[in-house]
């Protein structure tokens, strides 16, 4: 239980920390343009807890999914007082108005002046002066609504009166920050943890549960795979760790030589864990048959402890069949075409699994290859405060492409569904999952999240910034301001189709949690 709070904290305080960032870009440039902001809201929904500071209200709202930035004439309509209105006004010892109170019957505002409104200017476009029944208007002047207030926006504090490039800056901002984030995230992994020290053979960690572990120590040297010296961890030569292992990675077995507390000693045979990224499965080649050591996706109908009887009705004998198999099909499997596995499972032979295996494609752009093996044993790190700069640009770099990829790949529609991407309770277990790897997990998970963030806001679509600033480049190009009120419809439709998504992303979120336990 606690540990479930704990990572639902967690999970808040990651989600936090990715939009304030991004609100804060827009409400920073906003600013310093001269736009005026009615409020900077983290989470969405009723307020909770909320307090003005100078001209902006600051509030955090009961849904911690999401927030804004509201700034004057993006969204909300200048024209709060029309023609006819009956409203009341509180001057200051100048006869200025200060206020101007929308519902004359509000209790507290009784003994002041109440009026209809026959000729009305709150805008004073070019700073012509604000008016209201021919009294002068301060330009700080505020409506009362029935629970707050907010400032009036004459026309040079809102949004539309600033240049095309304040009012693209401002947009940008969002997911500029969030690229920013990341970056400084994967940075301070590189500083404050090292970066891979390729010239050097020594294992720094040897991960529980795997072959190598209780075979091969952290500290260990390696001098020599299967005979062949190695003198790198990785590099252009063939005399690297990662070439050698590579070499055997559809072999039984091999053999390290390390050097142990100076003495050079020949350890036992190590066997990899198969991985076929593509099948979705996992295997130890030690196990008899051909088991299945563990499913690799969890919407998957296969199960740990399935004896696979045939692929695609080609009956294999060993692993090395299988892997075979696995490489010589790069493309995968659609779902016109399924990948089709028939297994055993407690001695029964099943109804055959129809799934979509993933190809090359999608598997790069989740980081992994169609088939690969590991014996659970990591490089050791260094500081190196100028390779850590390339190393940062490299993560965010492998980041953004790795998303793009992935936003292909779904439009393109052929291996990635719509009902695999995951809203907030995916985030939420990807979070979980994370913070229980490390540290360092967690840290690069923030920094993918941050990346996601500004890349999606960044499409061209209405409601996005993306779209936002699609509708400014048009500006630029054609020299015409689009119509407001046709933006703001757009904006305002995609908006609830986005929020439609939003549930339905949600729901097939619930539906996995509940199926896959």
């Amino acid at each position: 239980m606690w540990n479930t709070i704990g990572n639902i904290l967690l999970f808040i305080l990651v989600l936090s920390v990715v939009i304030c960032i991004h609100e804060l870009g827009h409400f920073y440039f906003a600013k310093k343009a001269g736009i005026l902001c009615h409020e900077f809201s983290f989470g969405m929904g009723p307020r909770i807890i909320s307090k003005k500071f100078g001209e902006t209200t600051f509030s955090i709202r009961a849904f911690p999914f999401g927030g804004f930035v509201t700034m004057a004439g993006e969204e909300l309509s200048t024209e709060i007082v029309k023609k006819g209105d009956r409203v009341r006004l509180q001057f200051d010892d100048d006869m200025h108005v200060q206020k101007i109170i929308l519902n004359t019957k509000l209790p507290q505002y009784q003994n002041l002046l109440e009026i209809v409104v026959e000729d009305v200017d709150l805008k004073g476009v070019g700073m012509a002066p604000l008016f209201v029944n021919g009294y002068p208007v301060e330009r700080d002047a505020h409506f009362v609504f029935d629970r707050h207030e907010i400032q009036i926006a004459p026309y040079e504090r809102s949004f539309v009166s600033k240049t095309k490039a304040q009012r693209f800056m401002v947009t940008f901002a969002g997911a500029m920050m969030n690229i920013i984030l990341a970056f400084a995230v994967y940075l301070f992994i590189a500083l404050a943890f090292g970066v891979p020290n390729d010239a050097s053979t020594v294992v720094a960690t040897v991960s529980e549960g795997m072959p190598a572990h209780s075979i091969v120590l952290p500290g260990d040297e390696i001098v020599a795979i299967n005979g062949i010296s190695v003198s790198a961890w990785r590099g252009s030569d063939d005399a690297s760790v990662t070439s050698e292992l590579a070499k055997y990675l559809d072999h039984d077995t091999f053999v390290l030589t390390v050097r142990r507390d100076g003495i050079e000693i020949e350890l036992a045979p190590i066997t990899p864990i198969y991985y076929f990224y593509g099948l979705g499965i996992s295997a130890d080649p030690t196990t008899p048959g051909l088991v299945i050591d563990s499913p690799l996706y969890a919407e998957t109908e296969l199960m740990e402890g399935d004896v696979i009887v045939s692929i695609d009705d080609a009956v294999f004998t060993d692993w090395a069949d299988v892997i075979a198999f696995s490489i010589a099909h790069p493309d995968g499997s659609t779902e016109e075409e399924p990948t089709k596995i028939v297994v055993e499972r407690d001695g029964v032979e099943l109804a055959p699994i129809y799934f979509v295996a993933y190809g090359e494609e999608v598997l790069s752009a989740m980081g992994y290859a169609a088939f690969y093996s590991r014996i659970g044993i990591g490089q050791s790190t260094h500081f190196a405060l100028f390779q850590s700069f390339s190393v940062a640009l490299q993560d965010l770099g492998d980041a953004a492409i790795s998303i793009y990829r992935t936003l292909w790949l779904l439009i393109s529609g052929s291996q990635v569904k719509l009902s695999q991407m995951s809203g907030f309770i995916g985030i939420y277990a990807i979070t979980a999952n994370a913070a229980a790897q490390g540290l360092v997990s967690l840290l690069s998970w923030v920094g993918l999240l941050s990346v996601n963030l500004g890349i999606v806001n960044l499409l061209p679509i209405p409601a996005l910034d993306g779209g936002r600033l699609a509708f400014i480049i048009y500006e630029a190009i054609t020299k015409k301001k689009p119509n407001q009120k046709v933006e703001n419809w757009l904006h305002t439709i995609v908006f609830f189709l986005l929020i439609g998504l939003l549930i339905f992303i949600t729901f097939n979120d619930i539906l996995r949690l509940f199926t896959n336990g």
